[in-house]
């Protein structure tokens, strides 16, 4: 699975791969997701700038990503996404739920 992540302060940025699906990152988003929240991390950034693949098991990552960090009181950002990831989460209405900017993940302004 092609995935960074780099925890700095308290932000998480979450980097996954040319393909976000069920097998390429999923699981492992998600227990670096919940560790993350129980070491009490409440920030989480997905740096979607290199996925150019995203299925429907990754929408849903996104999704229970944004729904688990926000029962914590946290906050998630996605960054970046391509034209086609973009479509992606227009088509499914996401772009009116998740926080999705054009910036690049040092550039996010935290509320």
């Amino acid at each position: 699975m092609d995935f960074g992540q780099n925890l700095q302060q308290d932000i998480l940025t979450l980097t996954p791969g040319r393909k976000f699906t069920a097998s390429d990152g999923c699981e492992a988003v998600s227990r670096a997701v919940e560790a993350a929240l129980a070491e009490g991390v409440r920030k989480v950034l997905f740096d979607l700038s290199a996925v150019e693949f995203l299925d429907s098991l990754g929408v849903g990552q996104i999704v229970a990503s944004h729904v688990a960090v926000r029962n914590r009181g946290g906050e998630l950002v996605l960054c970046r996404p391509s034209a086609r990831v973009s479509l992606v989460l227009r088509m499914a209405n996401l772009h009116m739920v998740l926080d999705i900017r054009d910036v690049a993940p040092e550039a996010v302004v935290w509320a």
